[in-house]
């Protein structure tokens, strides 16, 4: 291509060539701009010819994000160097404000950069050419503006079109001319021979050479062109066109402009048309497209879990690693674009990668231990997870790695721990067990294997631990021990066990769960006591407190008759005495005596029997009891002995909830507790009694607090005919039928004394 300076009649021409461009010398020197070109950057051309491209259009400092301007760089020393033209994707370069000095208006470029080659085939100039895609608004000015640059341009004398046929001939861009209504090729440049190899093109009508286009739209845009005038723009149009004579068709892509062309009165003759091939580039943009989809969904995926994502390509470079992957390494993102597996693999081996790399294609490789090193060197343990991933076509491996080091501390801590668990344990002279959370056996000690006669656990396991237990309690045990793991509920049970001599055992075993510091279950650890003798003691006991009953009830049942007999015979006696001997000095008092004597040992008959009836009474007929009820119907009934006394009573019982007791026995206790707080006062102090209830934890408690004597015993208070002190009338049994009463609900009774402050009775009633 003749250079434009050599050819001052090009000049008009060149400047009013559609679409915008800029010849550039070889040092990026400005020497041709195009109106359009001026049109769409908003500059003059006074103001661009002769200047460094880059100092008429530098960089936005306030887009530092935007890199048209190194990327517009590199594209030119790539067609300076290699004579090749280079089609860029779309770039953002704003322009200089003309009307707002120092700021910038916003474009966005789709730009080509082309080889002007000289006689010898080097490159002369550089056809910078760009089209705005910023705005439609702005595309549709372009149009006008091209419209009449080439109005002007066809107004040029005839003398210049070869001229013209020689630049556009030579342009790196295809161009052709079509002429007339049938569309004849009177041009098709070298670029356009290059798209269309072995079809000849010039002196053949379009459809000729073309008849695939005849249901196109390309025939209707160029009638179109043709019969308006007007030029026409398409972006990326695809055509099914077949490259070679004869050959399939294949999908085209075009960026085109098909401008009319006119003759010297301005009619129009024919129709110029300036392309761009665009097809690879919309297949990589499609493709880029669906890489970025696919990647954008495997990345929101990736971006929310808690374990690093990590995924290789086969040369052991990363493609995508997570933000939990960067934490775990230490490095920023910026940083792991330059990572390789090697970098944080510090027993990498290329061989041994290119095998997982295979395998994860074929296969989910299963979970493997092996370490990673961070940025700072330091090495830790990790468990990996790998498989095949194919994205884009191209196969990927996907590793989910996950940081062990606490769990390798914590199996290293347990296993310490289990080490000192069992040298305890095999000292310990109780029968120590561990179970897994499956009722396997996991640990017995000596003392256990002693019991069953076996030298190790293993032993114990194999032969499993059911078999050893008696078969009446097999069942009720394995189910007892299962459910309680199933709850994590603690564990406790009676059940005999055979010894190595072949006799069953009585043992008591309780275990309760143990964990693993982040919150798994461990398993059942627990021991076993033989309660043989324990359980014979009591059988003992129990056969003889049923004799004791008996005897009791034997007692009073057969000392009633002669204790009635005794007493008729004194009032017999008493009748025949005449009144003058009743009278006499030594007489009534003895007669008294004998008469008090009898009424004391009907009473403590009378007690004999209660307390046998305690002694049968396991299970109490129940109800909900009010307490404040019980409290006031009691303290009527000591009234006169509370306003004897001139105490002081303080009642503090409105709030507490119902008790669950013998609404009689509830009575008997507090009677008991009440008088015997009035009974028992303190002769230098006026009695002051405060009878209160409270919530604790599983207990609801009755506290009756006095300030009368003190210095009670408490293992010696509720013993039956005990009696602290003789001063006051009493048979010593009230305290002790107290204690069974509530023990025989599951409650519990207990004092406190202070000396010189009184006693505290505190009775607790199962909540």
């Amino acid at each position: 291509m003749p250079a434009l300076s050599a050819l001052p009649a090009l000049l008009p021409l060149f400047n009013a060539l559609p679409g915008a461009h800029l010849l550039l010398s070889p040092d990026l020197l400005i020497e041709a701009v195009s109106d359009a070109y001026l049109a769409v950057t908003l500059t003059q051309r006074e103001n661009l010819l002769g200047r460094y491209v880059f100092d008429a259009f530098p960089g936005n400092p306030q887009t530092p994000e935007a890199h048209g301007v190194r990327t517009l760089l590199a594209s030119f020393r790539q067609v300076l160097a290699t004579g090749q033209p280079h089609e860029m994707p779309p770039q953002r370069c704003d322009v200089p404000d003309p009307d707002h000095p120092g700021q910038f208006v916003e474009r966005c470029w789709l730009p080509h950069n082309s080889p002007v080659l000289d006689a010898h085939g080097c490159v002369s100039q550089l056809l910078h050419t760009v089209v705005d895609i910023t705005a439609a608004l702005r595309d549709e000015a372009h149009l006008h503006d091209s419209h009449a640059r080439e109005q002007t341009a066809l107004a040029e004398a005839e003398h210049q079109r070869q001229q013209l046929h020689t630049l556009f001939a030579e342009a790196p861009a295809p161009i052709a001319i079509l002429a007339g209504p049938d569309f004849v090729f009177q041009l098709a440049n070298s670029a356009s021979q290059r798209i269309f190899p072995g079809q000849g093109l010039v002196g053949n009508a379009l459809l000729t050479a073309f008849p695939e286009l005849a249901d196109t739209p390309i025939l209707p845009i160029l009638n179109g062109v043709y019969s308006t005038g007007e030029t026409f723009v398409v972006q990326e149009m695809p055509v099914m066109m077949a490259r070679y004579a004869g050959g399939a068709l294949e999908e085209i892509h075009f960026t085109a402009t098909y401008q009319a062309r006119r003759d010297e009165q301005g009619a129009v003759d024919g129709v110029m048309i300036f392309a761009y091939e665009v097809t690879d580039q919309v297949k990589a943009r499609r493709g880029v497209e669906e890489n970025r989809e696919e990647l954008r969904r495997f990345q929101f995926m990736a971006d929310r879990v808690r374990d690093p994502f990590i995924l290789m390509r086969a040369d052991a470079t990363f493609a995508y690693l997570n933000p939990k992957a960067l934490e775990a390494w230490g490095y920023t993102a910026d940083e792991a674009l330059h990572l390789r597996v090697p970098d944080v693999d510090p027993i990498f081996q290329d061989d041994v990668f290119r095998q997982a790399f295979a395998r994860a294609q074929q296969e989910n490789i299963p979970p493997f231990e092996t370490l990673h090193k961070r940025k700072d060197g330091y090495i830790f343990p990790v468990e990996v997870s790998m498989g095949g991933l194919l994205l884009s076509g191209q196969p990927h491996m996907l590793a989910i790695a996950r940081d062990i080091t606490e769990q390798k501390r914590t199996i290293d801590a347990l296993r310490e721990s289990e080490a000192r668990f069992r040298t305890m344990a095999d000292a310990a002279p109780s029968l120590m067990w561990a179970v897994h959370p499956d009722a396997s056996v996991r640990y017995i000690n000596r003392a256990f294997l002693n019991f069953v006669g076996l030298d190790d656990e293993q032993q114990y396991a194999a032969l499993s631990w059911p078999s050893y237990v008696h078969p009446e309690e097999r069942d009720l045990t394995a189910h007892a021990l299962t459910s309680a793991i199933r709850n994590r509920a603690l564990y406790s049970l009676e059940h005999r066990m055979r010894r190595h001599d072949g006799e069953y055992r009585w043992l008591l075993a309780q275990g309760g769960p143990s964990y693993y510091p982040n919150g798994e279950l461990y398993g059942y650890v627990g021991s076993a006591i033989d309660i043989t003798e324990l359980k014979q003691a009591n059988e003992q006991l129990t056969r003889a407190n049923v004799d004791l009953d008996n005897f009791i009830y034997t007692a009073s049942h057969d000392l009633k008759a002669p204790i009635s007999n005794i007493e008729g015979l004194l009032h017999a006696l008493t009748q025949q005495l005449s009144p003058t001997i009743q009278q006499a000095a030594l007489v009534q008092p003895i007669l008294d005596m004998i008469q008090g004597a009898v009424d004391r040992f009907k009473q403590t008959i009378d007690h004999l029997t209660d307390i046998t009836k305690l002694q049968q009474e396991y299970t109490p007929t129940t109800e909900q009891v009010e307490l404040t009820t019980v409290v006031e119907d009691v303290r009527l009934d000591l009234l006169p002995l509370i306003e004897e006394t001139g105490a002081h009573l303080e009642i503090d019982v409105a709030d507490c909830p119902a008790i669950t007791f013998s609404a009689k026995n509830l009575r008997s206790v507090v009677y008991n507790l009440l008088s015997n707080a009035l009974k028992y006062r303190h002769p230098d102090r006026v009695p002051h009694i405060r009878i209160s209830c409270r919530c604790e934890a599983s207990w609801l408690v009755l506290r009756v607090q006095d300030n009368g004597l003190d210095g009670v015993q408490q293992t010696k208070l509720f013993g039956m005919f005990r009696r602290l002190h003789t001063h006051v009338e009493g048979s010593g049994i009230g305290l002790y039928m107290v204690k069974k009463m509530v023990e025989n609900v599951g409650g519990k009774i207990e004092v406190e004394s202070q000396i010189g402050l009184g006693s505290t009775f505190f009775v607790s009633f199962p909540a």
